[in-house]
């Protein structure tokens, strides 16, 4: 499976995770200036989010890779899982 986000929503997922741990994570007022920073570094149009964007589609899909079994087809009708390869 091939997953790729664009910077508009990888920035929608920054806010909607970032707003969760703000509002719902009993954390110092310090660690919550620490996010709002960073959340600021990385926000729309910024080099930051660029770079975080990348970063976070391979991380994505490495994930969804490792998760996902895959078949490829051999002569005749034979199927060997390339998960199963990689991890065997």
């Amino acid at each position: 499976m091939n997953v790729i986000l664009n910077v508009d929503e990888v920035q929608a997922i920054i806010a909607l995770v970032s707003a969760q741990v703000l509002d719902n994570v009993d954390i110092s007022g310090e660690a919550k200036e620490a996010i709002r920073a960073w959340r600021r570094e990385h926000d729309t149009g910024t080099k930051g989010l660029d770079e975080y964007a990348e970063r976070f589609n391979a991380a994505l899909g490495t994930y969804i890779d490792e998760q996902t079994t895959r078949y490829l087809r051999r002569r005749g009708s034979m199927r060997v899982s390339a998960r199963e390869e990689r991890v065997g």
